[in-house]
């Protein structure tokens, strides 16, 4: 199974977009016995309203002895900067206000939430990603990454998702 974890970078987060943030959290899933060096990993990149919990949303592919099997391999999912489940975003506080950030969250970036990851991936010491699978949003996290950092990853699976959003992908993601 898959335990929920929490790494808060120490240091400022600046956005793609403009505007920053001090000690950035990003909460994510992953399996129970600590990563080793040496050890496949499979990282799952989640779509837009789902959370790192993968177990709980695609428990038919998640877990002991499915397909990404969370003690065969070191299974993780990153929150996505940003979401309503953990991770920063407008909901966290605003150290200068002391309230939620609401609109004065920096806007988020598909490159941003890669940058959160990789982030958490250095923090794990994962130095190569044999799998990385993401779906819808997740998907083009999966794709940006895997141009920014081509050399870390042996194998990626882009579910319902394109290089760019044309017309038609919007189309389809709407039906």
């Amino acid at each position: 199974s898959m335990i929920r974890k929490e790494y808060i970078h120490n240091g400022v987060f600046e956005f793609e977009a403009g505007g920053s943030i001090e000690n950035l959290k990003v909460v994510y899933h992953c399996s129970e016995k600590p990563y080793e060096e040496g050890r496949k990993v499979i990282w799952i990149c989640h779509a837009l309203t789902a959370n790192s919990d993968a177990q709980d949303w695609w428990p038919e592919l998640v877990g002991p002895g499915r397909l990404f099997d969370t003690e065969k391999y070191f299974v993780v999912c990153a929150n996505m900067l940003g979401s309503a489940y953990g991770s920063s975003g407008p909901a966290s506080i605003y150290p200068l206000t002391g309230k939620p950030y609401y609109f004065d969250f920096p806007k988020v970036t598909v490159r941003d939430i890669v940058r959160a990851n990789d982030l958490v991936r250095r923090h794990l010491g994962i130095r190569k990603i044999d799998l990385m699978v993401g779906g819808s949003i997740g998907g083009f996290q999966s794709i940006e990454w895997s141009i920014m950092e081509p050399e870390i990853f042996e194998k990626a699976v882009f579910i319902a998702c394109g290089a760019r959003a044309t017309p038609w992908l919007t189309a389809w993601e709407e039906s």
